[in-house]
């Protein structure tokens, strides 16, 4: 009888104590193709705030994030930046990298619309996204 060359893909074929099967890796060893992320799965809104002009000519107004936008479903920290605000609301309307949005005293009556930039960035299973949102201030 010869002797034949064992196949090493052959499930039947004996293993020696300590190797695996060829295309199976050791628990714990290292892969050599990076894992990809998965998109963001964040949504976001912006809302509208009304504020009475009586209460604003008295002392500024704050909002938490909560009520000044709609965000779900965000992977890693959120961000806020103001992308654009109208000319005259420049000093008077602000948002802070939490989302804090504040309305300074003495702004007029009117419609306001500030666009924000909310970041979602990531973790080890998802990439970072933005989202270019518009929060509405009304000023009655």
């Amino acid at each position: 009888v010869e002797d034949e060359p064992e196949d090493p893909q052959d499930p039947t074929t004996p293993q020696k104590p300590g190797t695996t099967k060829p295309g199976t890796t050791k628990p714990g060893a290292a892969t050599t193709k990076p894992a990809v992320k998965a998109a963001n799965p964040m949504t976001a809104k912006g809302k509208t705030l009304k504020i009475k002009y009586k209460k604003l000519k008295k002392k500024k107004m704050t909002f938490k994030a909560a009520k000044a936008f709609k965000v779900r479903k965000a992977r890693g920290k959120v961000t806020y930046k103001v992308t654009k605000l109208p000319k005259k609301a420049r000093k008077k309307i602000t948002v802070s990298k939490t989302g804090k949005v504040t309305v300074k005293k003495g702004l007029k009556k009117g419609t306001y619309k500030v666009r924000v930039k909310v970041k979602a960035a990531g973790n080890s299973k998802f990439r970072a996204k933005t989202k270019v949102v518009t929060l509405t201030i009304k000023v009655k």
